[in-house]
């Protein structure tokens, strides 16, 4: 079972199969809807979540990790590393 936890306390638990499709179809809809470089940096960083594009066993993060920017409507905040 995976477990991805939010900075909030709240935690989202998946199957790796359920997992394989979460990230498959946020990837389809992030590719989808880039239209700035920070989109299509974020749609990278989830392609290279993907299993079948990176191997199983060699990828992993947290939710709490990515970018998720300082309020709904704000969009990533820059950071220097990306």
């Amino acid at each position: 079972m995976n477990v991805f936890r939010g900075g909030d306390g709240r935690s989202l638990e998946m199957t790796n199969s359920g997992t394989a499709v979460f990230v498959d179809v946020l990837s389809l809809a992030v590719a989808a809807l880039a239209r700035e470089p920070w989109h299509f940096r974020f749609a990278a960083l989830l392609t290279l979540q993907n299993q079948n594009v990176m191997g199983r066993g060699v990828v992993g993060f947290g939710l709490a990790d990515l970018d998720w920017g300082t309020s709904p409507r704000s969009g990533p905040r820059r950071r220097s590393s990306c």
